[in-house]
């Protein structure tokens, strides 16, 4: 189940990319153990062919990366490191639907696994631009906000475990608009990744690469269609909810559900904070709607 990229660091691959780094200790700092208690499990397992766990690192607080947390704690009694703000999210879960509800006690539709995980004790918080040492291990902490309001990657060893600033062109094929907290935050988030200077990259999704250009590449040219989109659909003025809708029509999204639309509102909304922000469109409340349209 390990790949091994260096003396010291592993990757293990499956739906979320994990990591696995041997300190001088012998034991194990484990990366992004996964979504739920089989995931822990597995990842124990796959750590064990190097050493005991006693450290959890987590990129950022969305459950598919940190839902394992507990299931591993309980199993092995690791300490969790976790980036500033999203070390909220970890130690109260329920605040990630809630946040996607714009704010509200979300629905029960939006209760599972995928969005409400169980929850993560928190020993330890870091920032971007932090350089941690972990049983005599130095991991520089990268900032890759955006994707979340805290998202970093983690460089060790020349290997970068870059979260998910970029997914493969399988997952943008699918889902067809990636979920983002902010857009401006990611834009530049992408730009910064791409200078990483790195042997080999351990998205959050995928393959493991090479180098992390092209990815970065797809990525952007996504987000550059969104935005134009965006801006044709508020021609006229236009409710935020109008103009999701016409974005998921244009890219055919397969939004089906509470989960899947309530995932990309607030991905609406952060593209049209991107282009206030720029200038491109204004907002306004008028006769009890609010309003977006190209300045």
């Amino acid at each position: 189940m390990l790949e091994r990229l260096g003396e010291r660091v592993w990757a293990i691959p499956g739906g979320v990319n994990g990591g696995v780094i041997r300190g001088e200790s012998g034991k194990v700092i484990l990366i992004d153990p996964g979504l739920n208690e089989t995931s822990g499990k597995k990842a124990i397992k796959a750590a064990a062919e190097v050493g005991a766990v006693s450290t959890i690192l987590t990129t950022h607080g969305h459950a598919d990366h940190f839902g394992a947390n507990a299931e591993v704690v309980k199993r092995t009694g690791a300490e969790v490191w976790a980036p500033a703000i999203d070390e909220a999210v970890l130690r109260y879960p329920i605040l990630q639907p809630a946040m996607l509800y714009g704010g509200a006690d979300p629905i029960d539709t939006m209760r599972g696994s995928f969005m409400l995980a169980d929850a993560s004790p928190v020993d330890h918080v870091f920032a971007p631009g932090d350089r941690l040492s972990i049983d005599g291990v130095d991991i520089e902490v990268v900032d890759l906000s955006g994707h979340s309001p805290g998202q970093t990657g983690l460089l060790v060893d020349g290997v970068f475990f870059s979260a998910d600033v970029t997914l493969p062109e399988s997952v943008l094929e699918k889902y067809r608009i990636p979920y983002l907290y902010g857009v401006t935050a990611h834009l530049a988030a992408l730009d910064r990744a791409r200078e990483i200077a790195c042997e080999r990259v351990v998205p959050g999704h995928g393959p493991l690469l090479e180098s992390i250009g092209p990815a970065v590449d797809a990525n952007r040219a996504l987000l550059d269609r969104v935005l134009e989109q965006t801006v044709e659909l508020a021609t006229q003025p236009a409710t935020a909810d109008a103009i999701l809708t016409g974005l998921l029509r244009h890219f055919g999204s397969p939004a089906a559900d509470a989960p899947g639309y309530y995932l990309l509102q607030p991905t609406g909304f952060a593209f049209l904070a991107h282009l206030h922000r720029l200038g491109v469109v204004s907002h306004v409340v008028e006769n009890g709607q609010s309003l977006w349209t190209v300045v």
